[in-house]
């Protein structure tokens, strides 16, 4: 495997020296695991027992005929820190790239495989899961070299629309004053959303020469329709394979999950027919009708300008959510069969007193994190912002508001996964999400500005060749 992985590069390296025209390629790899790995997502424990659909790795290689990036996007929750340790310099290793130009996304389906070992798994689990890390690092590794293979001669188009009705805030002010995530759709306390999703769908197109092309297809919610113990790529994958079948002529898709941190696919008051759909066919609804909306402009997707292949990643410090007094009362409270005296309820009083939870982690620190935020751009039109956690969704607005690409394609749990971040004024608002994120408050502004940094920065190097 070394030598043909060798071999292989020593091919995309001629490919790219032969030639400054502008290249995209494409590798899909099957990486389901076996039974019998946890799946993470929720607060209980799932084993999983079978298969519904499978679970992959996708990747886009893009090149300027001097440098290349590599876009990846992976059927799962989330890939942690101790995760990319190993799999960045297998990569680069594998590939040449340098790990400011890779990439690597993560769906966050809530039937996807857990991507590192626990405490709290038996021997076996555990054995599972680092026979499917050790596999999903190499097919990575494999993917990255198979997409620059095929790298062919393209010219880049995109569009930017909406699809509406299948992604709603799950947050709610109740009568109460409280605010409750997912509180339930007949809830008659509910007195109203905290906020608006955003139902922005983008398609980046690369309309390539002698190869099939290559679409890129952009929206953001949470992808936690199907629930159970068998993998499932959820409604990501139908995207992918619907938009292929729809398409036609050897299309490939790959998918990238946007700001999702605070939707999900409950809607209220729906109509009778999407009231009607069994669970079990609610990530196919949603996964053909993004699908759909995305074919819907393929054809009219709009050429822009190629330039520089250019990729950062940047540190940036941001402020611990150091547990209140309140907070430690409340966990003493529950640790001492008192739950009734918390004045919390359903998934608030759930990540507050979890074993694991932020209370319980910080409180004696730290008071800060250092995270790292993602960015591969394309000349001065196209951006992938990727933030290494779960942002709400005005946070995804506020960093395309700001962006100075004409295109700017934000994607959740890039590179890292640190769990929720809250805009700055819903972490004030309270819920499930500002309880369990290890952020504090300002934390929503501070990612939205250093992201656009990073952009700006990007952008300057192209406008100064």
């Amino acid at each position: 495997m070394r030598k043909q992985l060798v071999l292989a590069l020593a091919a995309v390296c001629t490919v790219l020296t032969a030639s400054a025209e502008y290249r995209a390629g494409f590798a899909r790899m099957d990486t389901t695991p076996p039974p019998g790995i946890p799946i993470p997502g929720y607060f209980e424990k799932r084993v999983a027992d079978g298969l519904l659909d499978p679970i992959c790795v996708e990747c886009v290689a893009v090149s300027d005929g001097e440098t290349a990036a590599l876009i990846c996007s992976v059927d799962n929750l989330h890939l942690s820190d101790p995760f990319f340790k190993i799999a960045f310099p297998a990569i680069t290793e594998a590939t040449g790239i340098p790990r400011d130009r890779i990439y690597v996304h993560s769906t966050h389906t809530h039937t996807g495989p857990v991507a590192w070992p626990r405490g709290s798994f038996t021997e076996e689990e555990n054995r599972l899961v680092r026979d499917y890390v050790g596999q999903l690092v190499k097919k990575l590794s494999e993917a990255g070299c198979a997409a620059l293979a095929d790298l062919a001669p393209t010219k880049i188009a995109a569009a930017k629309t909406v699809c509406t009705g299948i992604s709603a805030i799950r947050r709610y002010r109740m009568k109460d004053g409280s605010v409750r995530t997912n509180p339930g759709l007949a809830n008659p306390d509910v007195e109203g959303p905290l906020g608006t999703p955003d139902e922005t769908l983008q398609v980046v197109r690369f309309k390539r020469t002698g190869a099939p092309d290559i679409a890129i297809v952009n929206f953001g919610t949470h992808p936690d329709t199907i629930g159970g113990t068998k993998y499932s790529a959820d409604w990501p994958g139908v995207v992918r394979k619907t938009f292929e079948a729809g398409v036609g002529d050897g299309v490939k898709c790959l998918f990238l999950n946007a700001a999702q941190g605070d939707v999900n696919h409950c809607i209220r008051n729906p109509s009778p027919g999407r009231a009607a759909l069994a669970r079990a066919d609610v990530h196919f609804h949603m996964g053909r009708a993004v699908a759909g909306v995305a074919m819907g402009v393929w054809d009219v997707c709009e050429e822009i300008p190629d330039g520089k292949v250019r990729g950062a990643v940047t540190a940036v410090q941001l402020p611990a959510n150091v547990p209140t007094a309140d907070e430690i009362k409340w966990v003493e409270l529950f640790d001492a069969g008192k739950k009734d005296q918390i004045p919390l309820g359903g998934m608030e009083i759930k990540t507050l007193t979890s074993p694991g939870s932020r209370v319980r982690t910080l409180r004696n620190g730290p008071d800060h994190f250092e995270v790292l935020i993602s960015s591969i751009v394309i000349g001065d039109s196209i951006a992938f912002a990727g933030l290494p956690c779960e942002p709400f969704v005005d946070i995804g607005r506020d960093i395309k508001a700001q962006s100075p690409f004409r295109t700017t394609i934000i994607s959740c749990l890039t590179n890292g996964a640190e769990g929720y971040v809250p805009s700055t004024k819903a972490h004030k608002e309270g819920g499930y999400e500002g309880l369990s994120s290890r952020f504090a408050a300002p934390t929503g502004d501070l990612m939205v500005a250093a992201q656009v940094e990073q952009l700006k920065k990007l952008n300057k190097k192209e406008e100064t060749k």
